[in-house]
């Protein structure tokens, strides 16, 4: 009996360590912090509510407008990625679609899109596998707060498909595109 209580010891201590050694050991835990200079971390799809970045570059208020960044990790120190700004009552009809090229500069991001706007400066406060936030700088006077997820289940297809795009007068091989009320500021915005 000394015997069977001793091997069912050694067995339970056994894959109690090995438990406690794996969890020690990920690397991609929900609770872990990175910083950007952990590029790894950012790629993929991030989906949340950025305060006024719309307002700044539409003129849309409201909490009807979300906002998904992808991001494409070419090397340690940035890549590309696509953004959409989209009315979530219309998803695939009222949008602004943006392709942008990112890098890593002493822990923060730059953005810099295809189209005309800003580059913009992502200073992040919080970055897990799970959440991004913190601030951005467009170049306006006022800090921008900005709180995202991670979206990997986002449906990507209307905005890249060249058969679903609605397009303004900017050429899709320019990088970007419009549709519905996002297209109706870009026109106003070109005369």
């Amino acid at each position: 009996m000394k015997k069977f209580f001793t091997l069912l010891m050694t067995a339970v201590l056994t894959v109690a360590l090995t438990g406690a050694l794996t969890a020690c050991d990920n690397r991609y835990h929900n609770d872990d912090y990175y910083d950007a200079d952990d590029a790894f971390v950012l790629e993929g799809s991030w989906t949340g509510y950025i305060e006024t970045y719309l307002y700044d570059r539409f003129g849309f208020t409201g909490n009807d407008y979300r906002t998904t960044m992808y991001f494409e990790r070419e090397n340690a120190y940035g890549g590309w990625g696509y953004e959409v700004d989209y009315n979530v009552r219309s998803r695939y009809v009222d949008y602004y679609y943006c392709e942008f090229r990112w890098e890593v500069i002493n822990g923060n991001i730059r953005v810099q899109y295809a189209d005309s706007w800003n580059n913009v400066w992502i200073y992040p406060r919080r970055l897990t596998t799970t959440h991004f936030s913190g601030t951005m700088d467009d170049g306006t006077t006022r800090d921008i707060y900005f709180d995202l997820t991670y979206d990997g289940n986002f449906d990507w297809g209307p905005y890249l498909s060249p058969a679903y795009r609605i397009q303004t007068r900017t050429a899709a091989s320019a990088g970007y595109h419009a549709s519905g009320e996002f297209a109706d500021i870009q026109k106003k915005a070109s005369r």
